[in-house]
């Protein structure tokens, strides 16, 4: 199964999105809130083929 990329991931080795959601599985709530809140939601939006 394919990952699901994101507009904002997309560009992003493999290695750069696995070391990413190490990050964010280690941060603490107000650190994840911070984090959310830096992010662009205008770039979140899905990357590729769409299917459901």
């Amino acid at each position: 199964m394919a990952e699901i990329m994101s507009e904002q991931t997309k560009e992003m080795t493999e290695q750069q999105r696995r070391e990413l959601q190490e990050k964010v599985a280690a941060m603490s709530p107000e650190e994840l809130r911070a984090f959310r809140n830096e992010q662009d939601a205008d770039s979140m939006g899905f990357w590729g083929k769409e299917c459901f």
